[in-house]
């Protein structure tokens, strides 16, 4: 994998970053809870640092997606279906050698990193179980 050249950028809120993931947000196939959103409350939302940690994913000069941690260790991941299955291992690596999962606060946060994949989302579950991931639960949302 190392001559994919996969780099993790840290999310900074420049405007080129802001415009990136504008983007990847528009590309995006699969969605839990985000809905359509405009330009300015996207810049807004990403200037607020909403993440314990945030990067970008790039193979070579590409930016394909981008993953947070959030403060109840949930991994976010979002990346082009055409790339899961290169970068899942590397990011998961990557969080683990540098990221702790916060201590337990029971009914609040596992003291284990979690990832939440879209019902959708068959090569994101699949990556991960092929890295060794166990399914956890299925969440349902009530009608409105």
């Amino acid at each position: 994998m190392s001559q994919l050249k996969i780099r993790f950028e840290k999310v900074t809120a420049s405007t080129e970053q802001i415009d990136v993931l504008f983007n990847l947000l528009s590309e995006r196939l699969h969605r839990i809870s985000h809905k359509d959103t405009n330009y300015t409350e996207h810049k807004t939302f990403v200037c607020s640092h909403p993440y314990r940690m945030w990067f970008l994913v790039r193979i070579k000069n590409d930016y394909v997606g981008n993953f947070y941690l959030t403060q109840e260790n949930t991994i976010g991941i979002n990346v082009s279906e055409r790339c899961v299955r290169l970068v899942i291992e590397p990011i998961i690596k990557f969080v683990e050698s540098n990221y702790q999962p916060l201590a337990t606060i029971p009914s609040v946060r596992s003291g284990k990193f979690a990832i939440n994949v879209p019902s959708s989302n068959k090569v994101l579950a699949e990556s991960l179980e092929d890295i060794g991931a166990k399914l956890a639960q299925v969440t349902y949302y009530l009608p409105s």
